[in-house]
């Protein structure tokens, strides 16, 4: 089964091969992924979607610190047991952010992402095998005979 996916992002996105920490507002968070758009946060507390704040790091001669919001979130399995796991949309692209990705880039502390759709391919093939896959009762209107 092939499935089409159309590339979305605007800008690449780099993986963080070191953990990164972080806060985004009060909450104390590790940075999964970055782009210029961008990023995908860990964090053990839950975050709100629509929440606005600034998103700060610290690496090394990286510093960044630029207003987001957060557009997606939910509970996920780690390395550590379960955490929240969240997407931020950057309000707009700060030179200071685009001069962090890139010192951290260079450090090899984040790697390009080559592998992003392929995984979302995968997904989308799993989740098409499981819905056709699923018997499904249809109610009748006399109710169970």
């Amino acid at each position: 089964m092939s499935i089409e996916v159309t590339e979305l992002r605007r800008a690449d996105r780099f993986v963080a091969v070191e953990p990164i920490a972080g806060t985004f507002g009060p909450a104390e968070i590790i940075v999964l992924d970055l782009s210029l758009g961008g990023a995908k946060i860990s964090h053990p507390q839950p975050i709100r979607i629509g929440t606005r704040a600034k998103i700060t790091f610290k690496r090394g001669d990286a510093t960044a610190t630029v207003q987001a919001q957060v557009v997606w979130s939910h509970l996920s399995p780690g390395k550590g047991g379960m955490a929240y796991q969240s997407g931020l949309k950057l309000e707009s692209v700060d030179p200071q952010y685009a001069l962090a990705i890139n010192t951290l880039l260079r450090a090899q502390v984040l790697r390009k992402d080559t592998g992003s759709l392929d995984r979302k391919r995968e997904r989308l093939v799993q989740r098409e095998l499981q819905r056709k896959t699923l018997t499904r009762t249809i109610p009748t209107a006399g109710g169970v005979e």
